[in-house]
């Protein structure tokens, strides 16, 4: 049986760590016949090279929970897994409609409606792949919800940008968890927009991993 390694980001903050904690769990209770282990490319460990040396000579599936292609898709897990037989790496998670659905709901839960403005903010990379990625997710977004979804990185939300928007403006973390980078927008949206909560361990969410486990071993 091969083991599903769900390998995140990592974030120093405790609820941050807690969600994708519960989203492993949720992982490993929607199919109860795999070996679901958690490991971290970044801040906390076990880190992906210690999880799979705790593994032995079991064979593996490494299901990036990432949302884009930046650093850790492209450069860091390739890294790590080279030479190690019996290792495979799932595709990313973004974009996919099953994100999509997620964001969704989460937009709901926050109040928005059919008038209100979406913005979906990602943290930003410097690989085109990932911003084109993104761009991806929110035409998804756009057609699920049937509206238009503008599409802005860290680096470019102002307040006075969400302002300038027709009221009221939603804005979208585009992120799995809390971290550094979900306070940021919390400080930024304050008293302009509403920030909706993270993914989490949201069942599309939990779907979209399995599917990107059996992908990799069809």
């Amino acid at each position: 049986m091969h083991v599903l390694l769900v390998a995140a980001h990592g974030t120093a903050s405790p609820v941050g760590s807690a969600t994708t904690a519960e989203i492993a769990a949720a992982v490993a209770a929607a199919r109860p016949d795999v070996d679901v282990r958690l490991c971290f490319l970044d801040v906390v460990e076990p880190s992906l090279s210690q999880a799979m040396d705790g593994l032995g000579s079991r064979e593996v599936v490494v299901v990036p929970l990432l949302l884009s292609a930046g650093y850790h898709v492209l450069t860091d897990i390739p890294a790590v897994v080279e030479g190690r037989p019996g290792v495979r790496v799932a595709r990313h998670l973004g974009p996919d409609p099953l994100l999509a659905d997620a964001l969704a709901d989460r937009l709901a839960e926050a109040g928005a409606g059919a008038n209100s403005s979406t913005v979906l903010v990602s943290v930003g990379s410097s690989r085109p792949q990932a911003r084109a990625e993104v761009d991806a997710m929110a035409a998804l977004l756009a057609a699920r919800q049937n509206r238009p979804v503008t599409v802005l990185t860290a680096a470019e939300l102002e307040r006075d940008a969400l302002a300038a928007l027709p009221a009221p403006v939603f804005v979208v973390g585009y992120l799995l968890a809390e971290g550094s980078f979900f306070e940021s927008l919390r400080a930024t949206t304050a008293g302009v927009a509403e920030l909706t909560a993270p993914v989490g361990a949201h069942p599309s969410l939990v779907e979209l991993v399995l599917a990107r486990y059996d992908a990799a071993l069809a």
